[in-house]
């Protein structure tokens, strides 16, 4: 069992340590403060849960693990307002950094979503995999510590970035207790820590304290790019996905444009325009464990009622 040691880095000095190394980050991004708790990094002594500030080596990132450049990003609402059918800021801050990047995310998705996009996708073969589910929870933690595991067990020996969730409900603490339990569980998770990041940054997060605004959705973008690196190969590529279903409910916590994109779904040889509506749906530790923080804003989001068993989505 690995240890976890968690530790706090600013963006500010990390992104000059990045631009030191050679890795870039997309002109178009804006490093607001957000920061980065680290945990189970390879070269760092002690133990607990101790924090203290230190700067993130490439050899640290998810890009000093993998030959390849291509990743698959999978999650609810919160994931599915950064896609292409969206504001793109995904695509936006990971292109540039020569990532071939799939979003395959869904408004109102619970855990078992994730299998489901595996079930599909994982045979297209993938170098790293982003996981932010967890948004939508029916409150049974073994169900969904179940399901997580699955993932982790099939993505395995891959890196993988665990998001943890928002906790504009005190349940979400159990759904982040389970992403912790696993990066001390499995050495190839790193966990960025989101929902420190929306706590401390309250104009991450719209009117319902979970859907993104523009600056949350930007700094969601630039913590998985920070954790992820420069990948070790280019080009990069906004990849087309067929999980497109945004019907539950709204994706942001602010207005974006509508901006249809050309869809190309799983084993179609003709391509197909789909239009992105404004729909709801949720959120959710390689190389080693990690944790993500990070702008501010304060728009009204709208919430659209959805049924799901007995428990409606929420992201």
């Amino acid at each position: 069992m690995s240890r976890r040691i968690p530790l706090v880095l600013s963006a500010l000095v990390l992104s000059g340590a990045l631009a030191a190394c050679g890795t870039s980050v997309a002109s178009n991004t804006t490093l607001s403060q957000p920061t980065l708790p680290l945990s189970g990094l390879p070269g760092a002594s002690g133990g607990g849960t101790s924090k203290t500030t230190t700067t993130l080596m490439p050899s640290q990132q998810v890009a000093a693990s993998v030959s390849g450049n291509r990743v698959i990003t999978i999650g609810d609402s919160v994931m599915a307002s950064t896609s292409r059918r969206y504001s793109n800021d995904m695509c936006d801050a990971l292109v540039p950094l020569g990532w071939q990047v799939e979003v395959d995310a869904e408004t109102g998705r619970f855990i078992p979503f994730g299998n489901k996009v595996l079930d599909n996708r994982l045979s297209a073969g993938w170098d790293a995999a982003v996981i932010l589910l967890g948004n939508n929870y029916l409150e049974k933690q073994n169900d969904y510590r179940t399901e997580l595991e699955r993932m982790i067990t099939r993505l395995s020996p891959r890196p993988i970035v665990l998001l943890t969730v928002t906790e504009f409900k005190p349940s979400r603490a159990q759904v982040n207790a389970v992403i912790h339990e696993m990066a001390l569980k499995y050495s190839n998770i790193m966990v960025v820590d989101w929902a420190t990041t929306t706590a401390d940054n309250p104009g991450y997060t719209g009117g319902d304290h979970l859907h993104l605004t523009t600056e949350g959705r930007k700094a969601l973008a630039q913590n998985v790019a920070l954790a992820l690196g420069e990948a070790p190969v280019k080009p990069g590529q906004c990849l087309t996905t067929s999980f497109i279903d945004d019907s539950s409910g709204p994706v942001t916590g602010t207005s974006v444009p509508y901006r249809p994109v050309l869809t190309v779904p799983t084993g179609s040889q003709a391509p197909s325009t789909t239009q992105g509506s404004t729909g709801g749906g949720t959120t959710q530790p390689p190389p080693p464990p990690t944790t993500v923080v990070g702008a501010t804003t304060t728009p009204t989001p709208t919430t659209a009622p959805h049924t799901q068993g007995t428990t409606p989505p929420t992201g």
